[in-house]
């Protein structure tokens, strides 16, 4: 497999993502701005604190609606904790293994625990695709995990430069669940369960995607105000967001030694990794933040 030195490209301060297989990546009526918009979102210009501590957006950069208070991202919003344990101790896998119980069972733990759940739908879900949810991350899921068994040295290699690291042991059991998961349930039944927990942070997303950079967010008690990124540089410019400073936090929740948490918040990492590479093309500028 390719290693890190040859996925990641740093250019005037932000990466580049040779091995994506996407196709979100900016295109040439967006180069006017294009510079503006890295730098002033590398800046950390439109990230706004919060109080919430673990992943409840999605990293989707299109604009929630107006008057929404932001919240942290994470690939698929609860999801990332859904296959964290999916790709370690399956403690909430339930007895039938599909993706859409582990994923209903983690929302229900997530919840009794007194901790927000989220994600998005689409208002274009069902053209074209009447199984999907409106969310990559989850519609994309099974290319998503086929990346982590094709990719997964140099997914690991880029974690460790981003400072997430696991042992050999857990990586091992990590690229086992990830290649032994061959049943997918359909994305609808996915946002059918999300529905079910009557969440308030089920964003009912528009538009068509337009980003142009990804932010891998760093910066503890803050997440990125989409809405203020919208008023200065309307829908034409939009970023992808992660919040990896909650995927401690959330690791934590549904752990029960450190040993689990490490290999929980390399997985999370391992996952939204592994979902840029599938959503963008090799051109989205990836800034840590």
């Amino acid at each position: 497999m390719e290693h890190a030195h040859d996925t990641m490209e740093t250019e005037r301060n932000y990466i580049n993502l040779p091995l994506a297989e996407g196709s979100i990546e900016a295109g040439l009526e967006q180069q006017e701005r294009l510079e503006e918009f890295t730098a002033r979102v590398a800046s950390g210009e439109f990230h706004v604190p919060t109080d919430t501590t673990i992943p409840v957006g999605c990293i989707d950069g299109r604009d929630t609606r107006d008057g929404m208070t932001p919240k942290p991202d994470s690939a698929g919003g609860t999801e990332s904790l859904f296959v964290a344990d999916d790709l370690t101790t399956k403690r909430l896998a339930g007895s039938g293994g599909t993706t859409a119980e582990g994923y209903r069972n983690t929302l229900a733990y997530v919840q009794f625990k007194g901790y927000e759940v989220g994600g998005h739908n689409d208002e274009h879900a069902v053209h074209g695709n009447p199984d999907g949810s409106g969310c990559g991350a989850n519609d994309k899921l099974p290319l998503i995990y086929d990346f982590m068994v094709r990719q997964g040295d140099s997914l690991r290699d880029i974690a460790s430069q981003l400072g997430i690291t696991v042992s050999d042991e857990s990586f091992e059991t990590i690229m086992k669940n990830a290649a032994e998961r061959t049943e997918f349930s359909k994305g609808r039944d996915l946002l059918h369960a999300l529905n079910e927990t009557g969440s308030d942070h089920v964003d009912p997303l528009v538009g068509e995607h337009n980003e142009v950079v990804a932010v891998i967010n760093t910066r503890e008690g803050t997440t990125l105000d989409r809405i203020a990124l919208a008023k200065e540089f309307t829908d034409q410019y939009e970023s992808f967001n992660v919040d990896a400073w909650t995927f401690t936090n959330a690791a934590e929740l549904i752990s029960e030694t450190p040993e689990e948490v490490e290999a929980k918040v390399f997985a999370m990492a391992f996952y939204n990794l592994a979902t840029a590479h599938v959503l963008c093309g090799t051109n989205m500028r990836v800034v840590v933040l």
